[in-house]
């Protein structure tokens, strides 16, 4: 069926985007659509539409979806506000209850939005669904998967997006060319499960096929995968990192607890003891692998032992970077129907305790890398009170860099001097730290 693609006039929008990689790469594919379709970006001025893509992972996220939902409200009382995601699709008769929404549109009807903002069953749609580049940032996301299978008890994602479902591979391999030619030197991979991609459509090994045929595009630097489950990371996988020279030598394997009790009860896919043989075996072969991870407190039968358990294991596994939350009784999940059993104030306790172990952790990993040479993107322009620009090694460590020459997205060989603030200060020591330039 041929695509219409109509232009409209006059309006002028702005999408407001909470939550994880894969709204924001389908807040950037909204945001082509409509500029195809002859709208126009409001770039900070108040726009005549607003689309808030928002998130649903905890209440925290559900009260910053409604919040931002009442700011702008009250920023153009005459604006039409649409609103999508998760949080549209688990409540929507509560932020349709707020007022000044023009139209709560879930998760199933998302690629439908164009049609609705412009007021028209005409079949316009604003072409294609991917992206050519993505706003704001110098590394592009491209979503490869949605949906998710793994059934854990305290997540409530599945039922908001459904079971894992994959792209076809010629349309990521296409989107990918298209942000290489576009000057993107770095690709992240993500998904709702990313490490699922291929198993609904019978490709074998799915995702080490796409990193295979990414690796193929000219002007593409580097590629990275947002997080992964651990039985994901296939013999296939660590296969592709050993001999890949775009892989990025980072993962984010979302642990959640270190005590065996509470994975059951969290039905997690894979034990402690898991966990720290397929550590072990990545940093064998990388021995400066970035492992980075989510860690969860509170989640009901946390007890003072289960919490040993869990510092005791991080403690093994040293991760790089560690991003700590409080559990969140999510509705309709099997871990409501735990209730919250951890006193509130001893989940502020261990969260503190484990965002203490976080940051020093982070100290022993930049500590590790002074004096060795690393491929960094250059990401963010120089600070205004240091003149540093800011980018990410292949291992994901934040590297703060001083240079006379602009290097904005451009990938650069240096030396880590020293540690600096949450990552590494290089290319300080002298000027020949440049090895390379693209």
């Amino acid at each position: 069926m041929e695509v219409v693609t109509k232009r409209i006039t006059m309006k002028t929008f702005e999408v407001r985007t909470l939550g994880c990689k894969v709204n924001q790469y389908e807040s950037q594919a909204l945001r082509e659509r409509l500029l195809r379709l002859g709208l126009k970006e409001s770039r900070g001025e108040i726009a005549d539409v607003y689309v808030i893509n928002t998130c649903s992972v905890t209440h925290r996220a559900d009260k910053e979806s409604r919040d931002a939902i009442r700011k702008l409200n009250c920023v153009n009382p005459k604006a039409q506000i649409f609103v999508t995601g998760c949080s549209a699709e688990n409540a929507p008769e509560k932020l349709k209850s707020l007022g000044g929404v023009t139209r709560i549109v879930g998760n199933i009807q998302k690629d439908n939005l164009p049609q609705f903002i412009v007021s028209s069953s005409e079949g316009i749609s604003g072409g294609r669904l991917g992206i050519s580049g993505f706003a704001g940032h110098t590394r592009a996301f491209l979503k490869i998967q949605d949906g998710c299978n793994n059934g854990c008890s305290y997540c409530i994602i599945p039922t908001l997006r459904g079971s894992s479902h994959s792209r076809k591979l010629a349309e990521i391999i296409q989107e990918a060319r298209d942000l290489a030619a576009n000057g993107y030197k770095e690709i992240v991979l993500c998904g709702i499960c990313v490490g699922a991609y291929g198993k609904d459509i019978a490709l074998s090994a799915g995702l080490v096929k796409v990193i295979g045929e990414l690796e193929k595009i000219e002007g593409l630097r580097r590629i990275r995968l947002s997080s992964i489950e651990a039985t994901d990371v296939t013999p296939e996988l660590i296969e592709a990192f050993a001999h890949s020279k775009k892989l990025c030598s980072h993962l984010h394997i979302p642990f959640q607890s270190g005590d065996d009790k509470i994975l059951r009860l969290m039905n997690r896919p894979m034990s402690s003891d898991g966990y720290r043989k397929l550590i072990l075996s990545l940093r064998g072969i990388m021995p400066q692998i970035g492992i980075t991870t989510d860690m969860m407190v509170g989640f009901p039968g946390e007890d003072e032992k289960s919490f040993a358990a869990t510092v005791q294991f991080l403690k093994e596994i040293h991760p790089s970077r560690m991003h700590v939350f409080s559990f969140s009784p999510r509705k309709n999940t099997l871990a409501f129907r735990l209730g919250s059993t951890v006193n509130p104030f001893i989940k502020k306790e261990r969260a503190r305790h484990l965002k203490s172990l976080a940051k020093d952790f982070l100290l022993d990993f930049s500590r590790a890398q002074l004096g060795r040479t690393m491929e960094v993107l250059v990401e963010a322009s120089p600070y205004r009170d240091t003149g540093l620009y800011k980018g990410y090694s292949s291992n994901y460590v934040k590297v703060f860099i001083r240079s006379a020459e602009p290097v904005i997205n451009k990938v650069v060989t240096l030396e880590a001097v020293k540690v600096y603030a949450d990552g590494i200060l290089a290319g300080m020591s002298r000027e020949s730290a440049f090895l390379d330039t693209t």
